[in-house]
């Protein structure tokens, strides 16, 4: 049985703007532990590159090439909300799962679950076990693809970029500086690297034993590659199930959280984010290093 995935790099909003999103399509991978091997993965250029270190790249079709004749599978799962491409997507034939061609012009969800998986998150299991049940598979813990991580030479990798346009995820400079002070008295630390190649980015976050996030896409990759992966959250509730690698670290609970902002209400005062020490943030490290 030969099935289609289709996920892009957008997801489209309420107000119909596309959104970069390659943190869902890096956590979407989870879908292929359920389906097995005998699939193709249909997808924008832009994911190329960093699809390519879970799959492998023969199975990955480019929605962008204008050869493309007529596809025919058993099922295909269209991870979508949007129409990516219309005259495409009219050619490709199966069961349509997930987001389901009208045979038109649009999508519409399979179920209500399906819709559930875009933020705010309005459940309480993970994201992880909301995605899977919503395509009608049982929830087993499915984990990422493996893929070809390198052995860490690094103790401590810092994932301290968030997206300029997502200020509210951002812990403050000071406090990234000062964790690392303390560090460096036992342990190697290094600064993201790679944040304009993927494989620069894979190949530094493979190095690190562990891994300090604020809730971006490094969050979902070093989970992939099997590290230990502390993340900082609070303005943002991103549901990831743990696979016993992932350690949240989030302020007391506030009214406003999660807010899902950009930019926090209170910025120029004290954040959410203020409120996490870099001692705190050390002695879960030194947790975990000392029980490996």
């Amino acid at each position: 049985m030969v099935n289609l995935i289709i996920r892009t790099s957008y997801t489209k909003l309420p107000n119909n703007e596309l959104k970069p999103n390659f943190g869902d399509l890096i956590r979407s991978t989870i879908l292929i532990d359920c389906i097995g091997d005998d699939f193709f993965w249909l997808t924008d250029s832009r994911s190329i590159n960093l699809l390519k270190h879970f799959i492998n790249p023969k199975k990955i079709i480019n929605i962008e090439d204008k050869n493309l004749g007529k596809l025919s599978f058993d099922n295909i799962y269209n991870l979508d909300n949007y129409v990516v491409n219309k005259d495409l997507f009219k050619k490709i034939k199966g069961k349509w799962h997930g987001y389901i061609f009208d045979g038109k012009n649009d999508v519409f969800p399979e179920n209500k679950l399906i819709t559930l998986t875009a933020p705010p998150y309005n459940f309480k299991e993970s994201w992880q076990q909301k995605f899977i049940e919503s395509f009608g598979f049982e929830w087993e813990e499915q984990d990422y693809p493996l893929i070809n991580a390198k052995k860490p030479t690094i103790d401590i990798g810092f994932n301290w970029h968030s997206p300029p346009d997502w200020i509210a995820k951002k812990w403050p400079d000071k406090s990234w500086k000062e964790l690392e002070k303390i560090l460096n008295k036992k342990y190697s630390v290094s600064w993201q690297q790679g944040l304009n190649d993927f494989n620069e980015y894979i190949n530094w976050l493979s190095s690190c034993r562990v891994i300090v996030t604020c809730e971006s896409l490094g969050l979902h990759l070093a989970s992939a590659l099997r590290r230990k992966v502390i993340s900082i959250v609070g303005p943002i509730e991103g549901k990831e199930y743990h696979y016993s690698r992932l350690y949240s670290i989030s302020p007391s609970s506030r009214e406003c959280m999660p807010c899902n902002l950009k930019v926090c209400k209170f910025e120029g005062k004290e954040t959410c984010l203020d409120e996490i020490s870099p001692k705190e943030v050390s002695k879960i490290i030194s947790k975990i290093i000392s029980s490996k």
